[in-house]
């Protein structure tokens, strides 16, 4: 199920010398907010893995797998009025596969730290 445009909108993206920055804003009303938790909504973790993904195929314009998630640390919980910021690192295509590192923050406070590898699937 695709998050984008529904979950989550994209509302800037830049490359920078060795990052991609991607600045998004929730969907507050979504019914995931309302029923993780009641009165008092955070972001799934496996919605910010997928958003990862998306923001990934969106750049790429191809179809990634998930393969690996060697290393996730969630620091703060992304609430539904957060407009979490990916700065996605040490991105690495090469041999149908795909390896970066991921933060997850708002300028001042890091979210949540990912290293994820991909399959291209298409």
């Amino acid at each position: 199920m695709k998050l984008i445009n529904d979950f989550y909108t994209i509302l800037s993206t830049e490359s920078t010398e060795g990052s991609y920055i991607c600045k998004l804003r929730l969907n507050d009303r979504h019914d995931l907010f309302r029923v993780h938790f009641p009165g008092n909504p955070i972001t799934p973790g496996v919605c910010l893995i997928q958003m990862a993904t998306e923001i990934l195929e969106e750049k790429y314009r191809q179809t990634f797998m998930l393969h690996t998630a060697s290393s996730i640390k969630f620091k703060k919980t992304v609430g539904p009025h957060d407009e979490p910021t990916y700065v996605f690192t040490k991105e690495c295509l090469e041999d149908g596969k795909l390896s970066t590192c991921v933060s997850i923050e708002d300028g001042q406070t890091q979210f949540v730290k990912m290293s994820l590898q991909y399959t291209v699937v298409g």
